[in-house]
């Protein structure tokens, strides 16, 4: 903001705190030269309102935004006034809220120091592959994924044969792919390919002239390419690889989920271990301690005794137990090539 602008700026806060100022009768107390709006005995200042205001904008820009300042200061102060008179009674609860939230605010901020200086992402193939065949119980799908094509002309095409011929040669070479969709190019046939990813049985079948209330399924158990008819046009259509509802999802589909997993599971095993660790050397050095009942019932009575295997031992069950759902995983999927 240039200097002109802040010249005008301040002429510009002193003339609404003129205008405010006359709307009422100024407190007893002097209010100072640089005082724009005042709440009670809570004042906002130029200096304030100088400072708040981003670099580099417009003179129109700067104006728009301190009178939203302003407007959003007497608002704020008013409600805080008007929530001390009416939560008066409950001034301690609200004490102790905010008192909890700060404490949790700062145990998060050492949760996050020691996760930023441990943590890395760098899970490999492996890493996902293990977890992945360990926990396929909890990637059991829902609905049924296939791979496939499916190609629409008319059904006075005369090649339509010959068409059915270079679809199949297609499935097994890169040239013949190539021609393949060469030829659905220039014919202006719909050709949808889906085998390089999987989707709903369901948005497959949206592509066919089918029904909902049909029960497609058995389609699904017919090798190589299979027909329809509608109206004037002809589709034929194949399956390269069928996973079943029930079955467990492919690797390829919950990978990313397994990866945001073990993360979670490594940022909650890094915070686990700090705070064994801060509590175990609290109890070594007497800085903490517990008396009576404590003593007997606490999880941290015998840290200073355990074993460094028992430690061990110790932090990984409790971190099993505190592990998340795992996501859904990968079973035998049925595949059918063409």
């Amino acid at each position: 903001m240039s200097d002109n602008m802040r010249h005008f700026l301040k002429i510009y806060v002193i003339a609404i705190a003129v205008l405010l100022s006359s709307c009422r009768e100024l407190p007893d107390y002097l209010v100072g030269d640089n005082t724009v709006a005042r709440v009670g005995r809570e004042e906002l200042t130029t200096l304030e309102i100088s400072q708040a205001v981003p670099k580099n904008l417009t003179d129109a820009d700067s104006l728009a935004f301190v009178k939203l300042y302003i407007d959003k200061w007497l608002i704020r102060q008013l409600k805080i006034e008007e929530a001390n008179q009416l939560f008066s009674s409950s001034e301690k609860d609200i004490e102790k809220l905010v008192e909890d939230y700060r404490q949790s605010l700062l145990m998060n901020k050492v949760d996050q120091y020691y996760v930023e200086q441990q943590m890395s992402n760098d899970f490999t193939d492996e890493d996902i592959l293990a977890y992945y065949n360990t926990h396929k119980s909890d990637f059991t799908l829902d609905r049924t994924l296939v791979k496939g094509r499916i190609l629409r002309f008319d059904a006075s095409y005369r090649q339509s044969k010959r068409l059915k011929e270079q679809m199949l040669k297609a499935a097994s070479s890169t040239t013949d792919d190539k021609t393949f969709t060469d030829i659905c190019e220039k014919n202006g046939f719909l050709l949808v390919d889906n085998r390089s990813e999987w989707i709903n049985f369901t948005d497959f079948l949206a592509n066919l002239p089918t029904t909902k209330s049909q029960d497609y399924s058995s389609l699904l158990d017919k090798m190589g390419i299979q027909e329809m008819k509608a109206n004037d046009a002809c589709y034929y259509f194949d399956f390269t690889s069928v996973c079943r509802k029930g079955n467990v999802a492919p690797l390829e589909l919950v990978a990313d989920n397994i990866r945001r997993i073990l993360i979670t599971q490594r940022r909650s095993e890094i915070i686990k271990a700090h705070e064994d660790g801060i509590v175990k050397k609290a109890m070594g050095e007497g800085h903490a301690r517990l008396y009576g009942e404590g003593e007997n019932i606490s999880t941290y009575k015998s840290f200073s005794q355990l074993s460094t295997a028992d430690e061990a031992t110790t932090v990984a069950t409790e971190s099993a137990a505190e592990s998340p759902a795992a996501p859904m995983e990968v079973q035998d999927s049925t595949n059918t090539e063409q």
